[in-house]
């Protein structure tokens, strides 16, 4: 209880004492205290001071004012009990109970609060008075825990059993009266006195579970099964035992066993919370997606504060594609949680997800970049306005006006988003724009080897092969170990037909360095392709392919090697292939190009079959090169 409260609640106090004496109390000045002045430790001093003054002046004006005085305070303190602030309420039912220290229902109120403080000994003895006075069941059983907790254990039963007394069908203070014999390692008693009751008291299912409780704490397992059991046969409803048999099994790694248990109690209580919990926890422990959706749909509609549990609804939701009801979720999630950056990041996937771009966009931008999720969010929203400009030419200065203002304003993200735009301007065979962004980026400290590697590629594409040359050799020269330049000077010099065996001998030192690289192998092949050797190009294709089999450069020419040697069926089949991993419009029309040249290859081969003996197929096939 802070002093501003304290001293608040003193004014309107003395004030009323004022006005039921008929005279104004000289103390009321001291209440207007600035706060800011006042100790903690000593405003609760003063405040008691006050407190006890105050009701010592309404003794003297009687009755009327005592009764006034205890009223306000009283309201005052059901008020801080309510709010959850037992400190003040402790301090406040302290005084009403000065002012009516008879008053059973104060003591009652006042011992409780003592009870939330951890003040259990001067509990102890406004509730013995309270309970003396009615015999009240709740009153006894809260007296009896409080006993317990003291290590009063005898008084704790001598009260339990007058409960039972009073009241012979409290089936709670026969269960804690066994539970303080059990606790005293006097089983046998425990079991006999939870017996008696189980016979007295009919229909109660709480005797045969606490009897499988203690078999549990016994390590008796299999005698707790049948407690808890024949607990259900006396009330089916009873969950806490239907939760047991569960875990009894869980222990024992019988999931399927718990989730039966679980699941047939459910389908007589369909909102039971505890069990639904239970088998919710463990499906999803389990990895049982399937099941585990309607039962936490369920669940969730039961606690809507359960942020984790919605969250955890929304990616099974997700994952089974019904993105509308994920977006619902994690909707109500941000309502609880504005502003969190991982439900803006899961609804801007979402989103993107079902090619809403621009609501995609839209949570993805709200996220702060202090956000471990700004980068990834950021990328995404540059992949989406990529996508939108490739589809559409009038999102073209959008796309790249984010990632000029994005590659200003962040460093970290400047690198990736301008590989980005490099990438999309190859895409259109713009290539000199692409130079431009990637001869930009060489100063950043992400700039890799692999980086100057497509710069040199994009040198190579935009016919500047002095230039594309010029970066190979340097990293050639710098060492001369390098797999990749060797191949990459090699692949190089056999498209533009220049010094073949001077390419043959750069491409097979790479080849001897890195045997495993598909990429390298590629090369190989294509050399002997070049010069004609056809087996010896489809074995060494065929390795590189199998190793990079996504490829569409390499897959192209396995499919050109067929063609060469005339198995039409097998180029095509490797075409097509080829085709579905296009990325670029320029490798997809060369693709398509290559097709139909071959469809017209195999045109006269398609009529001889229908006629061999009037046209004999031509064997002139025409090369790819």
């Amino acid at each position: 209880m802070n002093k501003a409260t304290i001293l608040i609640l003193l004014l309107p106090m003395s004030l009323l004492v004022s006005c039921a004496t008929g005279s104004k109390s000289k103390d009321i000045q001291k209440v207007e205290t600035p706060v800011a002045q006042v100790d903690p430790g000593e405003a609760l001093k003063q405040a008691a001071e006050k407190l006890d003054k105050l009701a010592d002046e309404a003794r003297k004006s009687g009755p009327e004012a005592v009764r006034y005085l205890a009223t306000d305070l009283y309201l005052k303190a059901t008020d801080a009990s309510i709010r959850g602030d037992a400190q003040t309420a402790v301090f406040l039912y302290k005084h009403v109970h000065s002012l009516v220290p008879d008053d059973v229902y104060i003591k009652k109120k006042y011992a409780v609060e003592l009870i939330r403080v951890g003040d259990l000994e001067s509990s102890e003895s406004l509730l013995s008075d309270v309970y003396k006075a009615e015999k009240d069941e709740n009153v006894g059983l809260i007296l009896g825990g409080v006993y317990t907790a003291l290590d009063k254990t005898k008084e704790a039963r001598v009260t339990y059993r007058s409960v039972m007394k009073d009241h012979p069908k409290s089936e709670e203070a026969c269960v804690f009266l066994a539970k303080s014999f059990a606790l005293s390692k006097d089983k046998k008693e425990a079991y006999k006195l939870l017996d008696s009751c189980e016979a007295k008291i009919k229909g109660k299912a709480i005797f045969s579970y606490f009897k499988g409780k203690m078999a549990v704490d016994e390590g008796n397992k299999k005698t707790a099964m049948k407690y808890f059991q024949h607990s259900l046969k006396v009330d089916r409803n009873y969950h806490q035992s239907v939760i047991a048999i569960g875990l009894l099994h869980e222990e024992k790694e019988q999931y399927d066993k718990a989730i039966g248990v679980y699941e047939k109690f459910l389908k007589v209580e369909p909102e039971n919370f505890p069990v639904l919990s239970r088998l919710v926890q463990i499906l999803f422990a389990t990895g049982k997606y399937d099941q585990v959706v309607r039962y936490a749909e369920k669940l969730s509609s039961l606690d809507q504060s359960d942020l984790n549990l919605k969250v955890r609804l929304g990616i099974l939701y997700t994952d089974k594609k019904r993105f509308n009801d994920a977006i619902g979720v994690f909707k109500e999630i941000l309502e609880a949680v504005p502003g969190s950056d991982k439900i803006l990041y899961y609804l801007g996937s979402l989103y993107q997800q079902i090619d809403k771009f621009h609501d995609a966009i839209g949570y993805f931008s709200k996220i702060e970049s202090a956000s471990t999720l700004f980068h990834d969010s950021h990328v995404q929203i540059a992949q989406m306005l990529q996508a939108m400009a490739q589809e559409k030419q009038d999102q073209e200065n959008k796309f790249v006006e984010f990632v000029n203002e994005k590659s200003k304003s962040n460093d970290k993200l400047k690198l990736e988003l301008g590989v980005m735009l490099t990438g999309y301007w190859e895409g259109k065979s713009q290539y000199e724009k692409a130079i431009v962004v990637l001869d930009d980026l060489k100063s950043h400290e992400g700039y890799t080897e692999g980086h100057e590697y497509y710069r040199a590629s994009l040198y190579e594409k935009n016919k500047q092969f002095d230039d594309a040359r010029d970066i190979i050799e340097k990293m050639i020269e710098k060492n001369p170990e390098n797999p990749h330049a060797l191949n990459f000077l090699g692949y190089s010099m056999l498209e533009r037909n220049e010094d073949l065996e001077k390419a043959y001998v750069l491409i097979k030192k790479a080849v001897d360095l890195k045997p495993e690289d598909g990429f390298i192998r590629d090369s190989l092949g294509w050399y002997y392709y070049k010069v004609g050797k056809l087996d010896l190009a489809l074995q060494e294709i065929k390795k590189a392919w199998e190793l990079v089999k996504d490829d569409v450069v390499i897959t192209k020419h396995l499919a050109i090697i067929y063609k060469e040697m005339e198995k039409y069926d097998e180029a095509k089949k490797y075409y097509m292939e080829a085709l579905k991993h296009c990325k670029l419009e320029s490798e997809k029309q060369d693709v398509l190009k290559e097709l139909e040249d071959l469809e017209n290859v195999r045109l006269p081969a398609s009529k001889d079959k229908q006629d061999v003996v009037k046209e004999p197929r031509t064997t002139d096939a025409p090369s790819s090169n």
